[in-house]
């Protein structure tokens, strides 16, 4: 019995142990506190923030060579702390949207990540709690080696250093296909920005370099191919996080991951887990189609399909 009809099994026996109950005094209804402890309401709150991918040496010239194009398509920049405009000899590019971004990473980038190698990472918050260096994920259950790792990033800015986010992850040596959740700190939106922030959102640390005026909006579905080791992994996170699985296909999940659906298949083929397909919002219609080496992006009204399927082969 998987989780899914488990928790439905267990609202129906609470509902009839409930009922049984009602004619005697001594029995107590179960408390809010009772009720958030058996279902996992109180888990933190789960967004998606954004993803890189690293490009083949091929795929990456032609997407940087191509100023038309990424001049139409999103605000690009090499990242922080600057936001500076996207060049040739850029080692990563990042491509902003409102809430969303993307970062393609060429085969000699900063990282030394090798060509394929992907990952995912998500934005939480704790209902009632700000942030802090010792903030942790509140989850289904306690205890799992899930988000059980984690790791604070700090920024130099000048002279000093300031904490942008604490990430947590699941230990998982040998994998391509990253996953992190991190609660992300306001202090660093006033050190970037210059103005007093309360709470951190993935819109205002993108107020400066994203438009409404390129097609790039946001990242609405993610299709992964994954190793066995790595599907179980990525859906116990989502489960423990209280995210809704919309549907099973076979032994593809769709799952609502924050503000997203990613679709997770399982495979015993590929030697790595990898993005299949990225499928992003327009701003406005446009049915472009731009080959870059072995990245294809196709527009279809208000939908860009990213395909990094042949970056695979």
């Amino acid at each position: 019995m998987n989780f899914y009809n488990q928790f439905l099994l267990l609202i129906m026996l609470l509902i009839v142990s409930c009922k049984g109950k009602t004619d005697n005094a001594n029995d107590k209804p179960f408390s809010k506190e009772k009720i958030v402890e058996y279902f996992g309401k109180d888990v933190s709150k789960v967004v998606f923030n954004h993803l890189y991918v690293v490009v083949d040496s091929l795929s990456y010239a032609k997407f940087m060579e191509n100023k038309e194009w990424r001049n139409s398509y999103a605000s690009m920049d090499m990242g922080l702390p600057n936001f500076q405009e996207a060049n040739k000899t850029a080692a990563s590019c990042y491509v902003r949207g409102h809430k969303h971004y993307i970062e393609i990473l060429g085969p000699n980038n900063i990282f030394n990540e090798p060509v394929g190698k992907s990952g995912l990472g998500y934005s939480l918050e704790n209902k009632g709690e700000h942030f802090h260096l010792g903030i942790e994920p509140r989850l289904k259950a306690n205890g799992t080696s899930y988000l059980s790792a984690s790791e604070t990033v700090d920024m130099p800015f000048g002279d000093t250093k300031q904490t942008w986010f604490k990430a947590f992850y699941t230990p998982s040596p040998g994998t391509a296909l990253y996953t992190w959740y991190a609660f992300y700190n306001p202090s660093f939106l006033e050190v970037l920005y210059g103005d007093d922030y309360t709470i951190y959102s993935r819109e205002t640390y993108l107020k400066g370099s994203y438009t409404n005026e390129k097609l790039f909006q946001g990242v609405e579905k993610l299709e992964l191919i994954c190793t066995i080791k790595d599907y179980n992994r990525i859906a116990q996170e989502m489960r423990h996080l209280g995210c809704e699985l919309i549907k099973k296909e076979n032994e593809t999940l769709s799952i609502a991951s924050g503000d997203i659906v990613i679709s997770i298949s399982p495979s015993t083929k590929v030697e790595f887990s990898r993005v299949n397909k990225l499928h992003c919002i327009l701003n406005n219609l446009n049915y472009e189609q731009v080959e870059l080496g072995n990245l294809l992006i196709k527009n279809n009204g208000k939908e860009s399909v990213w395909d990094f399927s042949k970056l695979y082969k």
